[in-house]
């Protein structure tokens, strides 16, 4: 019933934004962008993209997925995420700052906890803009795991609010 509310909360709020003309000005940009901040507010903690990459991305939105889910003994298991809903601080006028404190969890592929560790990254930014564009790369060494099926989980807390939320994904580590 939540989700309901907030899609017509949505529907209500983008409604009010002027409609498109042949020439959008600067002002009707930003009241659509005050809509979507009202939205992104109301949105939980999620990952529009979650996927086990061949090496750091240089940018969002610029990886290259690791051609499987199995990584050879030693081999760094590194993750891309583009998390949404997250909130914004103000450290000092004219500056926010949002990010993650991350924690994780390894388990077997039937979900049996092996491992993990709270606080395992922060990822934070400071800027003059409140950017929705934000990835995230995390990097687990797993040298001297055995091999067999896995699931890696990444709790994100948000640093500016009280939401969290959640991304799991499988993978192997292959025979010598």
């Amino acid at each position: 019933m939540r989700s309901l509310a907030r899609i017509v909360l949505a529907c209500v709020v983008l409604a009010a934004v002027a409609p498109p003309s042949a020439a959008q000005s600067i002002a009707e940009i930003e009241r659509a962008e005050a809509a979507l901040d009202i939205v992104w507010a109301l949105t939980p903690i999620q990952t529009r993209t979650a996927v086990l990459v061949a090496a750091p991305p240089a940018g969002f939105g610029l990886y290259e997925p690791h051609p499987t889910a199995t990584f050879a003994p030693g081999e760094p298991i590194v993750a891309y995420a583009e998390p949404v809903g997250f909130g914004y601080s103000q450290p000092a006028p004219g500056l926010w700052q949002f990010g993650f404190d991350v924690d994780l969890l390894i388990k077997t592929a039937d979900g049996q906890i092996l491992g993990g560790q709270e606080g395992f990254e922060r990822l934070a930014l400071t800027s003059r803009t409140r950017n929705r564009e934000f990835m995230l790369t995390l990097t687990l060494d797993l040298d001297g795991a055995p091999p067999g099926d896995y699931v890696v989980q990444y709790t994100l807390n948000d640093i500016a609010s009280d939401k969290s939320g959640q991304f799991s994904l499988p993978f192997t580590i292959a025979d010598p």
